[in-house]
């Protein structure tokens, strides 16, 4: 059976965005299982009530596992451009084999995989590309995440395909997750991307 994975940032006891991460889980569900699961009654334990923390959730047909984690970010200061024309990542899989090889592989702190010549994703998050006229995000990325959503949402980023060849036209590039709002690290100089 398949299992998929559903990482919730809880701050101060409080999950957030559930709403988007609910939306994504009925969709996986709705592909595979046709069966719902209700984030809302995740109970959150004392000992989380205050910080930053990683609500790891794994499912199938139901949730298998709940975990909380202490959380923090790791800064990215190596990031390498990966080519891979078959990589499928369409749903928030547990088995996450692929991506993590290619990330082992490449010996930095994170990699950009390229696909049929377009940006899509990073190895654990979404990615913001920033030039004069705003902020822009892969239209096509491996997994649509949801703190990317949530800025779509916003108007705060445009969706927009990106193609390798135009990658200079950008200056800055942010890594955004559930657990990485935007602005919680520094961006990366494009310049600096290892081709």
């Amino acid at each position: 059976m398949i299992q998929f994975l559903e990482t919730i940032r809880l701050v101060n006891g409080v999950l957030q965005h559930v709403d988007l991460h609910q939306q994504r889980v009925n969709n996986t569900l709705r592909a595979y299982y046709n069966e719902k699961i209700d984030l809302s009654s995740i109970k959150i334990p004392y000992p989380y009530k205050e910080g930053v923390f990683k609500c790891r959730i794994v499912y199938d047909k139901k949730i298998q596992e709940i975990k909380f984690i202490p959380y923090t970010i790791k800064i990215r200061k190596t990031v390498k451009l990966i080519i891979n024309n078959n990589i499928n990542y369409q749903y928030k899989y547990a088995n996450r084999t692929e991506l993590d090889s290619l990330l082992h592989n490449a010996n930095t702190d994170d990699i950009i995989i390229i696909k049929n010549g377009f940006l899509t994703d990073s190895a654990y998050a979404n990615i913001i590309l920033q030039n004069s006229n705003g902020l822009f995000t892969p239209a096509h990325p491996l997994l649509y995440g949801t703190m990317r959503q949530y800025l779509l949402n916003n108007n705060f980023i445009i969706s927009k395909d990106i193609h390798i060849n135009n990658l200079s036209y950008f200056q800055y590039i942010y890594f955004i997750n559930a657990m990485q709002p935007f602005g919680s690290q520094p961006p990366i100089y494009v310049k600096d991307i290892i081709l």
